[in-house]
């Protein structure tokens, strides 16, 4: 019998898993784990498929949770809502915002399911603003005992704090709590400067507004800057198409580099000049997670990496000249967001305010070159790659940067001893499962 397939949502990574099973609720999890444990299968848990890499792949059962989804409660008195782990990011938004409420940060992926953003250290920006992990209050966690666990701030801190970016690897997530705040509105502004001038500022700039970001053209010497903050002005009149001017500049980032793959390298610069401008950048205002997401119908490659954020200007500097050797441009600008640094084993923000750096290419062979080249710069600067982007780092290079590291193996080896949970990316990434390390034997 033929294997069913799945793959990522850029469709450059998938699997014949020799289980796909696609439950609609905690006990169908609970009863796939304990079978494939039974078994001796791998299991792994897979959302949109928004990683770039191998993160949710398994020769053994794999549990496609975007089925499983909606909202379980919402607890104004307490300001938190619980929703199931294959909810998408957006839909949860829609759904707190017609209660007024919302999340108080979040990333440009609305399509991305909460337990994937969650498990693969998912972010916003703005340097008052942790990861997602931040706004957990609570999770329930199907372990490989065939049990669920009720997680919380007053549980083991070493489980609280490694549950929250896991990487799946401790277990399945089938809810997620999170802190909600009343709805709001952003200010969305945008204005550009000379590069070098705003790298002799950037920390300055990263704390001017409460959610910035930036995006450099690598053959440029301007950077496009972009201020959110929040405002008590009503939306502006037609502000929800404004989110599709991003839209816009990415279905031209696809095309552009179509036409660079056949024309050379010189060609994504001309038309990144012709075709752009396409939509004016006047300020506007709309509701928070309609500022914060857009909709993302071009499927690509990213790589990002977490940089303290006293080095990230720095970085930017030594990649300059880098980027400009290799004779091929990609059409998609590098993003620079900034973050709250936090205390979770693996989050790539631990113990630091955080520059997040992020490379985006179209999937062909020639491009995927400017990934490797800005990773091998990147990591001269105390760089942690996104866990679910691309990347090359293995647990040799990221094990030195974690300081807590040690932590997360114990709680991994107390929770999952035989590895249920883990696959080629994770044994890659963190090493097979250990042994049980004393706790606290990494502080």
């Amino acid at each position: 019998m033929q294997r069913s397939t799945w793959r990522t949502w850029s469709g450059t990574v998938g699997c014949a898993p020799a289980q796909l099973l696609r439950p609609t609720g905690e006990d169908e999890i609970v009863q796939a784990v304990r079978a494939a444990a039974g078994s001796g299968l791998t299991v792994r848990a897979a959302g949109t498929g928004h990683s770039f890499n191998r993160l949710a792949t398994t020769p053994g059962v794999l549990l496609d949770l975007t089925s499983y989804t909606g909202v379980v409660a919402v607890d104004r008195a307490a300001g938190e809502v619980t929703v199931r782990a294959g909810t998408r990011i957006g839909t949860l938004c829609e759904t707190l915002d017609r209660q007024g409420l919302a999340l108080e940060n979040i990333g440009t992926l609305a399509d991305q399911t909460v337990a994937g953003a969650l498990s693969t250290g998912n972010h916003g920006t703005g340097l008052a603003h942790q990861p997602l992990s931040g706004q957990v209050t609570r999770v329930r966690l199907a372990t490989a005992d065939g049990e669920v666990r009720d997680i919380g701030p007053g549980d083991d801190p070493d489980l609280w704090a490694s549950v929250r970016t896991a990487l799946g690897t401790l277990g399945v997530l089938t809810t997620v709590t999170l802190r909600c705040v009343p709805q709001f509105n952003l200010r969305h502004q945008l204005r550009s400067e000379p590069l070098d001038a705003l790298l002799e500022r950037f920390t300055d700039w990263a704390g001017q507004s409460e959610h910035p970001s930036l995006n450099w053209l690598p053959w440029t010497d301007q950077v496009s800057l972009r201020s959110v903050d929040r405002t008590d002005e009503p939306p502006t009149p037609r502000a929800p198409l404004r989110r599709y001017a991003t839209t816009l500049d990415e279905v031209r980032c696809g095309l552009t580099g179509q036409a660079g793959r056949a024309g050379g390298a010189s060609t994504v610069p001309w038309l990144t000049r012709h075709l752009g401008g396409l939509w004016p950048d006047a300020p506007y205002t709309d509701a928070s997670h309609r500022v914060f997401t857009f909709p993302q119908p071009v499927k690509f490659l990213a790589m990002e990496h977490a940089l303290p954020l006293g080095r990230t200007a720095e970085a930017l500097r030594a990649l300059r000249p880098v980027l400009r050797r290799l004779g091929a441009y990609s059409p998609y600008s590098v993003l620079v967001r900034v973050g709250a640094g936090d205390d979770l084993p693996l989050s790539p923000a631990y113990g630091r305010a955080t520059g997040y750096l992020n490379l985006t290419v179209p999937r062909t062979a020639g491009q995927i070159e400017i990934l490797r080249a800005a990773e091998h710069v990147l990591r001269e600067f105390e760089a942690r790659p996104h866990w679910g982007k691309a990347h090359t780092a293995t647990a040799e290079v990221l094990a030195p940067r974690y300081p807590r590291w040690k932590d997360f193996q114990r709680i991994r080896a107390l929770l999952d001893p035989a590895g249920v949970f883990s696959n080629e990316y994770a044994d890659n990434v963190l090493g097979p499962v250990t042994a049980v390390a004393p706790a606290g034997a990494a502080r």
